[in-house]
């Protein structure tokens, strides 16, 4: 299974639709609809949609990692 599919079985699994995982993580729905595509939109620099840098992967995993510790404990990270 490829990121981009992980991330969908997740968001699924957690019963979160798109826009409850934006508010959580601060990514925009179009973000997360991208990254479950597994393309990153195209942008100034290329005109087509391309692959999905390492470093973003990491950090949705990230976020949607804190977002999963939200949800079991309620509580939310403050600093």
């Amino acid at each position: 299974m490829k990121n981009h599919e992980k991330a969908r079985a997740w968001r699924k699994r957690r019963e979160l639709t798109i826009e409850q995982l934006a508010t959580l993580t601060g990514y925009g729905p179009r973000a997360i609809m991208w990254m479950e595509s597994g393309l990153s939109p195209p942008n100034q620099g290329r005109k087509e949609p391309g692959p999905i840098a390492k470093a973003v992967w990491h950090r949705y995993k990230m976020l949607c990692a804190a977002a999963d510790t939200q949800l079991q404990t309620g509580k939310k990270f403050d600093w």
